[in-house]
């Protein structure tokens, strides 16, 4: 880490143990989360418009960007 990290304060992040009991959500993960829910709506919006004008090709195409950005998040 460099100075300017130690000098902010700031620290590596480290991944939490899935096994700790009574273990909450941290704001971070809620926050990807609903970063997540709200790209996948708006490829929902993509998809209604692109269906609606005749080009459903266009529209699905966002689907798989929303799915290979999850990584079996869930």
């Amino acid at each position: 880490m460099t100075t300017v990290h130690a000098r902010l304060g700031l620290r590596r992040m480290r991944p939490r143990d899935p096994q700790e009991e009574h273990r909450a959500a941290s704001p971070l993960e809620l926050f990807f989360d609903l970063v997540f829910v709200v790209a996948v709506s708006q490829a929902a919006v993509e998809l209604h418009h692109a269906e609606s004008a005749g080009h459903i090709a266009s529209g699905v195409g966002a689907y798989p960007w929303c799915s290979s950005r999850s990584g079996g998040h869930g």
